[in-house]
């Protein structure tokens, strides 16, 4: 038996055997190259989407915690303005409730018109008070929804920045992995050439 070599492709002669393989042989290395190129950029892609998609959600939890913030600041605004509503709601009664007691002829400052007064006195406090405690209660929800969403938009940007950084490393695992695959391939058809008659 006597190999053909082909000393007119400068590419083959310091590599003859890989010059005899056959026509599949080297179609299959060239589409295992392309599926590692192929593999590679899909890796790349895959990681910049996820990245973006975390980016994403950051943001949208950070939008939340803004609102969460905002609701919490009307929520104590809002309960400032109906405590002060209820105190003047309670100081126009007992207005009422004095020049009611005073057309009857008695002293509004003693007995029981005193005790009177101080019990319309001390319910208007106490409703203002209760109005007082809800929008904090109201407010404190919404702090820690804000907490909570700020926390959420902390992980997904640290989300982002982890796959943005171990991209280089999946992508590197990939190259490696195919290039070992083709280096298989090329040794297999060095080594086991088909053998052709001249």
């Amino acid at each position: 038996m006597i190999f053909r070599r082909s000393f007119s492709d400068p590419f083959c002669r310091d590599l003859p055997a890989a010059c005899r393989g056959t026509g599949l042989e080297i179609a299959a290395l060239a589409l295992s190259a392309a599926g590692t190129a192929a593999s590679v950029i899909g890796q790349a892609n895959r990681g910049q989407a996820d990245a973006a998609q975390a980016s994403y959600m950051a943001q949208v939890a950070r939008n939340n915690q803004a609102a969460a913030e905002r609701n919490a600041t009307l929520a104590r605004q809002q309960g400032a303005v109906q405590e002060d509503r209820q105190r003047l709601k309670t100081a126009q009664l007992l207005g009422s409730q004095r020049a009611a007691l005073a057309s009857q002829g008695g002293d509004v400052n003693t007995g029981s018109n005193l005790d009177i007064l101080g019990d319309t006195a001390r319910a208007g406090e106490n409703d203002a008070l209760a109005i007082r405690h809800n929008a904090l209660t109201q407010a404190l929800g919404y702090e820690q929804q804000a907490a909570g969403a700020g926390g959420q938009a902390s992980l997904y940007s640290a989300d982002a920045a982890n796959t943005m950084a171990n991209l280089p490393f999946g992508i590197g695992s990939s190259l490696l992995g195919g290039a070992s695959s083709l280096a298989d391939r090329w040794a297999q058809l060095v080594r086991y050439p088909r053998r052709q008659l001249s």
